[in-house]
């Protein structure tokens, strides 16, 4: 009679599980979260870029490519949403991106955006200087380019006061 009791609880307790999870899923339909590998949650990303930027769109290719849903807006004036984000001028480069309370600027790795949702420290964003070799959306695709030639290259992340610090380094 006790291991009726115990079963019956634990099939009731999975029940429940189960329906608060759907129920959730069917109220929340369109907020889209990828997990990732390691079970971490990444919202939507939101990016900003010129119409005529093929690097752009490879790096927002490369999020796709990872599990992460992209909402892709080709903007006039890619410099004017930075300044709406107040983007260091130090640190802008030909993209923006939103994912929940944080800024990407340029070809931020998956890598570093796994770390950054994973630590979630108190900062306002992270960027990539520049557009190093071998960065997302800066791959060479060829017969004679190989990786061994793509850069060392740094994510740094930046504060609300445009402070930056060292966040990730990179080796491709």
């Amino acid at each position: 009679m006790a291991f009726n009791k115990k079963s019956s609880k634990k099939r009731f307790l999975n029940i429940l599980i189960f329906s608060g999870i759907f129920f959730t899923n069917m109220v929340y339909p369109n907020k889209s979260i990828a997990l990732t590998q390691e079970n971490i949650d990444i919202p939507k990303v939101v990016s900003f870029r010129s119409a005529s930027c093929d690097c752009c769109k490879k790096w927002i290719n490369y999020l796709r490519d990872n599990g992460l849903e992209v909402v892709d807006n080709k903007v006039e004036d890619v410099s004017a949403i930075k300044n709406q984000y107040q983007i260091p001028n130090n640190l802008r480069s030909c993209h923006s991106a939103q994912i929940a309370n944080y800024l990407i600027e340029g070809h931020v790795p998956i890598e570093s955006i796994k770390k950054l949702f994973r630590d979630q420290p108190s900062i306002k964003g992270i960027a990539v200087q520049d557009m190093p070799l071998g960065s997302p959306g800066m791959e060479m695709h060829s017969h004679e380019s190989h990786s061994h030639d793509y850069e060392n290259y740094k994510v740094v992340s930046f504060s609300k006061t445009g402070k930056t610090k060292l966040f990730d380094k990179i080796s491709p």
